[in-house]
């Protein structure tokens, strides 16, 4: 798994990372700087999910939709957000209740989905996909604090998640040590 798994250097930079874009954020709330925010805020759900898959590489490199390159799994590092965002889903670390095809529902979307949506707006970085989806329209305060909160719930969410694993994973250790 050392093939696989981010340096430590790169471990221990991580999550500090991730409370610094979310500090850098807010400030783009206060700033009227909403698009800009909504990035950090992508940004900071990116390197928690890197983070807690950093964590648990034997369960990330089983997943079926785990990313390759030339028939090899790609190197942690390696991996995008929406590399990071689909093993999630598939894990049911941040599942969904949408199939990509499927119009928006807030009644049976589920986390993942919503985790989508922030990527889509974070998208919006891009000047074609600004034009070709966006056009004539401003990422406003609303849709800032929507990424605040959606991020927010998923951390909890994945918070929830490692820790029940953890808990698995003790009593399993300690079932197979008696």
């Amino acid at each position: 798994m050392k093939d696989f798994v981010l340096s430590t250097e790169q471990e221990k930079e991580i999550l500090p990372l991730a409370a610094q874009y979310k500090r850098e954020a807010k400030k783009c709330l206060s700033a009227k700087a909403y698009l800009s925010g909504c990035v950090l805020m992508e940004a900071a759900m990116e390197a928690i999910l890197l983070s807690t898959a950093n964590c648990f590489p034997e369960i990330i490199t089983s997943a079926r939709c785990t990313p390759k390159k030339d028939g090899k799994i790609k190197h942690l590092d390696r991996w995008t957000f929406i590399d990071l965002l689909t093993v999630a889903r598939e894990l049911n670390w941040l599942p969904p209740g949408l199939s990509p095809k499927d119009e928006w529902s807030s009644v049976h979307a589920k986390i993942g989905d919503y985790v989508e949506v922030v990527r889509q707006i974070r998208n919006l970085i891009h000047p074609i996909r600004y034009v070709n989806d966006f056009s004539g329209k401003r990422v406003t305060r609303k849709y800032l604090k929507a990424c605040f909160e959606i991020v927010d719930i998923a951390i909890e969410y994945l918070y929830s998640v490692v820790n029940s694993s953890l808990k698995i994973m003790l009593r399993e250790k300690e079932r197979r040590s008696t």
